[in-house]
């Protein structure tokens, strides 16, 4: 199947049309992970988000400002 696809794409042969297939599916693999598209609405809803300020989260807050697991200075009850 694979060789006759290489023929009727025209590529001469086998190794050229795999290589360009992987060549291709290696593009729209990263792209995929660089780019990304979305509506006009959807553009502008994000930037929206993206100029709010930010909510005060206390318990996060709270959460990042205590000692963890791994402090050893941290007092042990």
């Amino acid at each position: 199947m694979l060789q006759m696809a290489a023929e009727v794409a025209g590529t001469g042969n086998l190794t050229d049309y795999i290589l360009r297939a992987a060549i291709e599916r290696a593009r729209q693999d990263l792209m995929s992970q660089q780019t990304f598209a979305m509506s006009k609405a959807d553009w502008q809803e994000f930037n929206k988000r993206l100029e709010m300020k930010p909510r005060e989260l206390s318990r996060l807050r709270a959460l990042l400002s205590s000692p963890d697991v791994f402090d050893r200075s941290a007092k042990r009850t």
